[in-house]
C-alpha cells in the first residue's frame, strides 16, 4: 500500500529544493561577477582598495613596477589588492612592519602571474605565516628562512629575509619570488586550462634542459645561478625564477633557450616593454 507525502513533508521538500537552488544560483552568480571561489572567507573579506601610501611604497621597492605601462600598473595594483585582501596573514613575534611584509608577499605572487588570467593561487595558498627572522620548522625539522607547504597550502617566511630580497633588487636572491614559484608549480599541477597546460609544457622543457649532461656541467661552474639551485630540480626552478625577475637582460643573454621557455610559460617578458597582459576572467 503506497502512502503519499503529507502536506508538511511536501512543504519541507519544496523548501529544501528552493534553498538548494538559491545556493546554486548564489554560487554561480558570485563566481561570475567576482571571479573567485564562493567561500565564506571570500565573502567576508572583500577586496580593500590600494591606498596612496601603499602605491607609493610599491613604487619605491618594486623596480619592475616602475617600468610598467599605465595598463600594466592598473592590472598589477588590482591583483595585488586582491591577494593582500584574500589571503590570511598570520604573524608570530614582534614584527613592526607587518603591512610592508604583506606587500612584499603580495607583490611576489602578483609579479609571477602578471601574464596569466588565473592569478589567485586558490588551490595552493590559503595562509601566509611570518616570523621575525629564521625559525624552526617542525615539518622540515630544521631552521628555515622560508618554505611552501603544499599539503597545508601555506607560505612561511622570515620577515627579515623576505625584506632583504627586495632591498637589493638585482642580486638574484629574492625569498618571496622563490617560495611563490614553488606554489605556482603546485597551483598548475592539476589544472586543465590552456595556460596551465602551457606552464606544464614549459616546466617539462626546463626539466629536459636541466637533465642534460652538458647543462649540468655548466651549472656546476656557473656563478650566475646561486648554489642552492643545484640541490634538485624543484629548487632549481625556484632559483631561476628569481633570476628571471631580477636580471632578465643578463638571463636572456647567458641562457637564451631557458629564458625563452620561462617567458612563454609565464606569458610575459620584462625585456620587452610592450608585452601584452592577459585580461582577467
Amino acid at each position: 500500500m503506497e502512502v503519499g507525502l503529507s502536506e508538511t513533508q511536501k512543504e519541507i521538500a519544496a523548501l529544501v529544493l528552493a534553498v538548494g537552488l538559491l545556493y546554486v544560483f548564489a554560487r554561480v552568480g558570485y563566481q561570475y561577477f567576482f571571479g573567485e571561489r564562493f567561500t565564506f572567507y571570500n565573502i567576508f573579506h572583500p577586496v580593500r582598495r590600494i591606498t596612496a601610501k601603499e602605491r607609493q611604497f610599491i613604487t619605491e621597492f618594486l623596480i619592475p613596477f616602475q617600468q610598467f605601462s599605465v595598463e600594466q600598473k592598473r592590472t598589477f595594483l588590482k591583483r595585488f589588492a586582491w591577494f593582500k585582501s584574500k589571503k590570511a596573514f598570520v604573524f608570530y613575534g614582534e614584527i613592526a612592519n607587518s603591512e610592508e611584509i604583506k606587500a612584499y608577499v603580495s607583490a611576489s605572487a602578483t609579479l609571477l602571474t602578471m601574464g596569466m588570467r588565473d592569478f589567485r593561487f586558490e588551490r595552493s595558498i590559503t595562509r601566509v605565516i611570518v616570523y621575525p627572522n629564521t625559525y624552526y620548522s617542525r615539518i622540515g625539522k630544521n631552521h628555515h628562512i622560508g618554505e611552501f607547504n603544499p599539503n597545508l597550502k601555506i607560505l612561511v617566511f622570515s620577515a627579515e629575509d623576505l625584506e632583504k630580497g627586495f632591498k637589493i633588487p638585482n642580486d638574484n636572491l629574492n625569498l618571496g619570488i622563490h617560495e611563490v614559484a614553488h606554489a605556482l608549480m603546485f597551483e598548475t599541477r592539476s589544472k586543465s586550462s590552456w595556460e596551465a597546460r602551457r606552464f606544464k609544457v614549459g616546466l617539462a622543457q626546463i626539466k629536459r634542459i636541466y637533465d642534460q649532461a652538458d647543462f649540468q656541467k655548466d651549472l656546476k661552474k656557473s656563478t650566475y645561478f646561486r648554489a642552492y639551485g643545484k640541490k634538485n630540480f624543484y629548487e632549481f626552478f625556484a632559483v631561476i625564477m628569481e633570476n628571471f625577475i631580477e636580471s632578465p637582460a643578463e638571463f636572456s643573454n647567458k641562457y637564451p633557450d631557458l629564458y625563452d621557455t620561462i617567458r612563454r610559460m609565464l606569458n610575459f617578458d620584462f625585456n620587452e616593454p610592450h608585452w601584452r597582459l592577459k585580461k582577467s576572467p
